[in-house]
């Protein structure tokens, strides 16, 4: 039982040998593309915004020069469904790839945390020797070792919440210090999290805590992409070089590498992420002994007995439903959003004690407010009329600038005849008209005297 392990409670630690292979090269590859991707995308500046900004506060969403609101509800309904499905199909077709792959704690742990764990205390083996002595027999070397990575932990930690806050506030407005005491606190309380799981829970997260993987398995067919054994070729697994038995000769690499501290030769289990570990450490003995490579392989066969791999024909009536389902929301939002409108309003009546005043001249006006939505990634004059026959509006200040992103809100005084009102109604049409010619109309009914 490892000393580091008995932090909170006590559990098996896992220290994953370090290994090369194919897989691991790519994976380095496309680890390092999405930690750029994180980092760099909120300092891409469009039109003066960030490329992406959730601005929860704001109750607004900046995605690569589109701005959401709450008025685009049924945009960003459709996006979170596209996602959801898309996850399903990918846990449908692929297994587990997107935890081996993709998943942020993955690929931070692998790219930034561990490798800095190896470089201060060194390699896994030495780390193993070190901690099953106990802490109470620790030299000081250890000691300042182990005090050094986790204050470079943590600084790595407040560099990683950084990046994930620049996503809500801006990279920008981050270094300028525009934050405030309750994202200041949110930060913190970030910090110690994203910490906490640097340093302990690890692995843990994705057996015990993380929602995807408990649900994976309903997802996941018999026809999904997993990570297997094959005992067929393998087994009985006999020791040495003079042997008569299969061809693991129960070296243990593929459990020394594993992350996750499991035996892929026991079959399918929860724990197994598909990073794909094992099979770079099972080829490399393969080599060594002269015998073929996929002992342990990427297979849609569960007792990888054959090598097949993911193709139309291995895709299972599931799969299909989610592409058809995602098909149609992309085209659902694709045409959602070429229609959606550059300039939106809304039209409410004003918040007063009267519902409509008579004028001393006999006409009835009613106050509204109106809210001017510029989503066209440029400042723009707005003047609003009413085409409504026998109908006066007047907007004082007329017309108004909006920024890209802002919303405005006008007050207008409509005045009309009480004769033009039937049973106390009169339907307007509110005119939003925009310096470059695009124009909005809103249906509006104003309230009067019934006849």
């Amino acid at each position: 039982m490892g000393g580091e392990g008995n932090f909170l409670i006590r559990r098996e630690w896992i220290y994953p040998a370090d290994v090369s292979g194919t897989f691991r090269r790519w994976r380095k590859v496309v680890g390092w593309i999405l930690i750029g991707f994180l980092v760099v995308l909120p300092w891409i500046p469009v039109n003066g915004h960030p490329a992406v900004r959730i601005d929860i506060p704001g109750r607004e969403l900046v995605l690569f020069g589109a701005i959401f609101t709450p008025h685009d509800a049924w945009a960003l309904a459709l996006m979170g469904i596209i996602a959801a499905v898309l996850l399903f199909f990918m846990a449908s077709v692929f297994g587990r790839v997107w935890c081996g792959w993709a998943c942020p704690q993955t690929v931070w742990l692998d790219r930034v945390y561990r490798p800095l764990e190896t470089l201060i205390e060194g390699k896994s083996n030495k780390r193993r020797k070190m901690d099953s002595k106990g802490w109470r027999e620790w030299p000081r070397e250890w000691w300042l070792r182990k005090i050094g990575k986790h204050i470079a932990f943590l600084a790595v930690t407040v560099l990683t919440v950084g990046v994930v806050m620049t996503w809500f506030l801006g990279g920008p407005e981050l270094l300028k210090g525009e934050i405030s005491g309750k994202g200041a606190g949110i930060y913190a309380f970030l910090v110690f999290l994203f910490y906490l799981d640097a340093a302990w829970f690890r692995e843990q997260l994705c057996e015990y805590a993380c929602p995807y993987a408990r649900f994976q398995g309903a997802l996941m067919s018999e026809k999904s992409l997993v990570v297997a054994y094959d005992a067929q070729r393998g087994e009985p697994r006999v020791k040495g070089k003079d042997r008569d038995g299969g061809d693991c000769i129960s070296c243990n690499r593929c459990v020394q590498v594993c992350p996750s501290g499991i035996d892929i030769r026991d079959g399918d289990q929860l724990q197994c992420i598909a990073c794909a570990s094992c099979i770079d450490a099972c080829d490399e003995v393969m080599i060594k002994i002269g015998k073929p490579t996929g002992l342990i392989r990427y297979t849609t066969d569960r007792d990888a007995t054959g090598i097949q791999k993911v193709s139309l024909a291995t895709l299972g009536r599931r799969s299909f439903v989610y592409m058809g389902l995602i098909g149609l929301l992309l085209f659902g939002l694709i045409g959602g959003m070429v229609n959606r409108s550059d300039t939106r309003i809304a039209v409410a009546r004003a918040v007063s004690g009267e519902i409509f005043r008579e004028l001393p001249d006999g006409r009835i006006a009613n106050q509204l407010t109106i809210h001017i939505n510029n989503r066209a990634q440029q400042p723009h004059s707005f003047t609003v009329t009413t085409p409504t026959e026998g109908v006066e509006m007047t907007v004082p200040g007329s017309p108004w600038t909006v920024e890209w992103g802002d919303e405005e809100r006008l007050h207008a005084f409509v005045v009309a005849a009480p004769g033009a009102f039937e049973n106390g109604r009169l339907p307007i049409t509110v005119h939003v008209e925009r310096d470059d010619g695009e124009a909005v109309d809103e249906t509006f009914t104003l309230l009067g005297p019934e006849n």
